[in-house]
């Protein structure tokens, strides 16, 4: 043990007691602890944050688990830098296990500046043999391994000092389970034959978690809830709105909703108060966040409406323009026949706005770029969809309890 660090015992409960583990509360100990991890195998990851105070989510605490069954809890605020544990999870010779891992990467990224990879998400694997789309670790745990795992502390303030044993323990037990639940969905993969699909699908999630924006700052409006549904001018203003919150948000360290809520900014957008009368005889407006910044938010209307119409940015259009009734449910129903046929998650496979999408451009299929039509799902369905728009699959209903799909 180095200083900083010390090692726990956890007290039996109705399903055994939870792994040992190893406490880490300074940079010393976390450094000792990188050179004791068994030098090769996976690592299991787990983290607790707090995401609803500040801007970017706070990490509280990563759990780690080696291939040798240690188990570290390592307190980051105590910590500090996580330099050391960065190297040894940016070994890409080094598989690190995660479950349901979207909101831990872009976190871990931050602190330690580096991505984990390679990965393996037990969630993801589960989704890809038939387990279900969005299982929970409880219940994979208990599914896969037919075992139980506590989960009391799930909405715990992890923020708070000293963390309680229940805590900590709950801590453990969440990396308790990874490496054995990794070795069985991995079993089941390469006995599926799915295993180069799995590795495209993850390399994809991995991406796409640690992207921290898909759209520039002067785009950010279209992730605003409801946007569509304004006019050119309205939507200039709402895009000079966005870039006020995203700026002030970030400068005050907190959630974009503490400093204007979506339903506000387009509230404010649709009705585009010049005065701070306009803005009081408003129900529409929610006038908390509004009067905490309401100079600001006048000015900002106030320079919006000068944009040149040329300059308004543009309404995309209709999604539902050109689908005739049924084609979409048609299509539905050829993935879920493929999913169940396939033991695979169907949401997996493609999505509603996917498949509403074909069909808006049945016409040009060949210029679509969607993922149902790219890698694994083309192979396993995006080719008959396409086939079936083409006329090339009929449908038939077999044993008046199932469909079945098939070149006419």
């Amino acid at each position: 043990m180095t200083p900083s660090s010390s090692r726990r015992k956890s007290a039996p409960g109705p399903d055994g007691p939870a792994p040992d583990f190893e406490f880490i509360e300074s940079k010393r100990a976390l450094t000792g602890l990188c050179t004791r991890i068994a030098p090769e195998g996976p690592l299991a990851i787990d983290t607790e944050f707090v995401g609803e105070r500040t801007f970017y989510p706070e990490l509280e605490l990563l759990q780690l688990r080696d291939a040798a069954g240690l188990t570290a809890l390592i307190d980051v605020k105590a910590v500090g830098d996580g330099a050391a544990l960065g190297k040894l999870l940016a070994d890409e010779s080094r598989e690190k296990i995660f479950h349901s891992g979207s909101q831990d990467l872009p976190i871990l990224e931050r602190w330690l500046g580096k991505v984990p990879w390679p990965l393996f998400d037990t969630q993801l694997a589960a989704a890809m043999v038939g387990l279900g789309a969005q299982l929970s670790y409880a219940s994979l745990v208990s599914e896969c391994l037919g075992k139980k795992v506590d989960k009391g502390q799930t909405a715990s303030d992890w923020s708070q000092r000293p963390l309680t044993a229940a805590q900590l323990e709950y801590a453990a037990s969440d990396v308790a389970h990874l490496h054995d639940l990794r070795d069985h969905l991995h079993g089941l993969l390469e006995r599926m034959g799915r295993l180069d699909w799995f590795a495209e699908e993850q390399r994809k999630r991995a991406e796409e978690a640690t992207r921290r924006n898909d759209l520039p700052d002067d785009e950010l409006f279209r992730q605003v809830k409801e946007w569509t549904k304004l006019s050119g001018r309205q939507l200039a203003v709402l895009r000079e709105l966005t870039l006020w919150r995203e700026s002030e948000a970030k400068r005050q360290n907190v959630p974009r909703k503490k400093i204007m809520p979506d339903n506000g900014l387009i509230a404010l957008a649709r009705s585009g108060p010049r005065t701070r009368e306009d803005i009081r005889g408003s129900r529409q407006i929610p006038q908390g966040p509004v009067h905490r910044h309401i100079d600001d938010i006048l000015a900002v209307i106030e320079r919006a409406s000068q944009i040149p119409r040329e300059q308004w940015p543009k309404k995309p259009p209709p999604e539902h323009a050109d689908v005739p009734a049924g084609f979409v449910e048609l299509l539905q129903s050829l993935v879920r026949t493929m999913a169940e046929q396939e033991l695979i998650a169907p949401n997996l496979l493609a999505t509603s706005s996917e498949l509403t999408a074909l069909v808006n451009n049945r016409h040009r299929l060949t210029d679509l770029d969607l993922p149902v039509l790219r890698g694994w799902r083309r192979e396993l369905v995006g080719a008959r969809l396409i086939a079936l728009l083409e006329g090339d699959l009929a449908l038939r209903i077999v044993d008046r309890r199932r469909l079945e799909f098939e070149a006419r």
